[in-house]
């Protein structure tokens, strides 16, 4: 059988085809050695941050200073309002006692008044009459967290703020903090639960104290690698 040998006229288009063939298997192939190195390394260099996202608000120092009723009986009349600036001499309101005398509340801490007691109200001894924002000191958040994260949270660990900077916590209240108990100082800028204390690295401004904020917490920062097989944290 004799068999006759064509001659393509295309041969040269046909080896560039096979080659460029070849070239794109080779970058392929590469492409592929370059994802799994960056996947690799990802898995041992890379971190992974778990974090709890917690809201609340800024305070000034210790936060608001409530000021207390000396005797239970009526508030009988308001002598400041929200906002006006008082020193500890400032006379703030008058109680109507039990027995009859009219007594003359006066602040215990100089600031900007937050909110007081509206006139009328019966109070009983030692209760909040007025609330006093000290407007000084460093700049402090406190953050409200539910039960099924507060035990992950501890001092030192690394908070960020948008609008008021990093900072640490300082502490993580033991119980939770109710609506009636959180109302007399915040009114209703903080909601029930875990009260995180943070401190941040930068002085207080004035006005700052009940701005709404939300942090992120850190509470760990681990390795994949440490992740998938168990092995501890680091940062």
């Amino acid at each position: 059988m004799t068999t006759t040998a064509v001659e393509t006229s295309g041969g040269e288009r046909i080896d560039q085809l096979v080659s460029t063939v070849r070239t794109k298997a080779w970058l392929a192939a590469a492409a592929l050695v370059l994802v799994a190195g960056c996947g690799a390394g990802w898995v041992w260099w890379g971190q992974v941050r778990d974090v709890v996202v917690a809201r609340g608000v800024l305070v000034a120092g210790d936060g608001p200073v409530p000021v207390a009723a000396p005797v239970p009986g009526s508030l009988a009349e308001v002598l400041v309002r929200a906002g006006q600036e008082v020193t500890p001499a400032t006379p703030l309101a008058v109680i109507h006692g039990g027995d009859g005398a009219r007594r003359v509340v006066t602040g215990t801490a100089s600031g900007r008044v937050l909110r007081t007691v509206a006139p009328g109200t019966t109070v009983g001894a030692g209760a909040t009459v007025a609330v006093v924002d000290p407007a000084a000191g460093s700049l402090r958040a406190l953050l409200v967290v539910g039960p099924e994260r507060v035990g992950s949270l501890a001092g030192g660990q690394a908070v960020t703020v948008p609008g008021a900077g990093p900072g640490r916590v300082s502490a993580v209240d033991v119980y939770p903090v109710s609506g009636e108990q959180l109302r007399p100082l915040y009114g209703d800028a903080l909601q029930p639960g875990y009260l995180v204390t943070v401190d941040l690295d930068r002085p207080a401004w004035p006005g700052a104290t009940l701005t709404p904020v939300a942090g992120e917490i850190t509470v760990d920062v681990v390795r994949p690698v440490d992740a998938l097989f168990g092995g501890g944290s680091r940062g």
